[in-house]
C-alpha cells in the first residue's frame, strides 16, 4: 500500500523540481548565447536596438538593422548576417535605402564608416549584462540546490531518528 505524501513533503519535493527546472534553463540559455551557438545571431539581433540616430553629410540620419535572409554563415563575412538601411528624407513611408554590403555608408567627408559595428556595440554591452546575471543565477541555483540537498538529507534523518525513538519505546 503507497503511502500518501503530506503537505510538505509535496512542497519539498515541488521546491526541488523548481531549482532543477530553473537550473537546466539558466545553464541551457547560457550554452545558446556563446558566439559559437547557431542562434548567436538571432540571439545579438534580439538585443540590438532596432535604430540609431547618426549624423552623416551634415545630416540627422535614423538607421535601421534587420537580420541578412541570404546570410551563409560558410560564405559571408559575420558582419553580413546583418543588413543596415534608412528611409529617404526620414520618411518611413518611403523606400528602405540599403546600405553598400549592409554595412557602409559612403559620403562627401568621410570615406566609409561601419554602420552595424554600432549596432553590435550596443548589442555587445547588453550581452555582457546578460552573461552577468545569468551566471549570477547559476552560482545561486547551485548554492540554493546545495542547501535543499541538506534540507534532503535532514528529513531523512529526522525520519530514521523517528524511527529509532518508535522503535526504542515499543521495547
Amino acid at each position: 500500500m503507497a503511502k500518501e505524501r503530506t503537505k510538505k513533503e509535496k512542497k519539498v519535493i515541488g521546491l526541488g523540481i523548481a531549482l532543477l527546472v530553473l537550473f537546466v534553463l539558466s545553464v541551457g540559455v547560457r550554452l545558446a548565447i556563446i558566439q559559437s551557438s547557431p542562434f548567436y545571431n538571432t540571439y545579438a539581433y534580439m538585443i540590438m536596438p532596432k535604430s540609431i540616430e547618426t549624423v552623416f553629410d551634415e545630416k540627422d540620419l535614423t538607421l535601421y538593422i534587420e537580420q541578412n535572409k541570404d546570410f551563409d554563415k560558410t560564405k559571408n563575412e559575420p558582419l553580413e548576417a546583418y543588413k543596415v538601411y534608412y528611409f529617404e528624407d526620414n520618411d518611413a513611408s518611403k523606400k528602405k535605402v540599403y546600405l553598400k554590403n549592409g554595412t557602409t555608408l559612403k559620403g562627401e567627408k568621410e570615406e566609409s564608416n561601419l554602420m552595424v559595428l554600432q549596432f553590435l556595440t550596443s548589442a555587445t554591452i547588453t550581452d555582457n549584462i546578460i552573461k552577468n546575471i545569468i551566471g549570477k543565477a547559476i552560482i545561486v541555483l547551485c548554492v540554493l540546490g546545495v542547501c535543499y540537498l541538506i534540507y534532503l538529507w535532514y528529513l531523512n534523518w529526522c525520519r530514521r531518528e523517528d524511527k529509532k525513538k518508535e522503535l526504542n519505546n515499543q521495547q
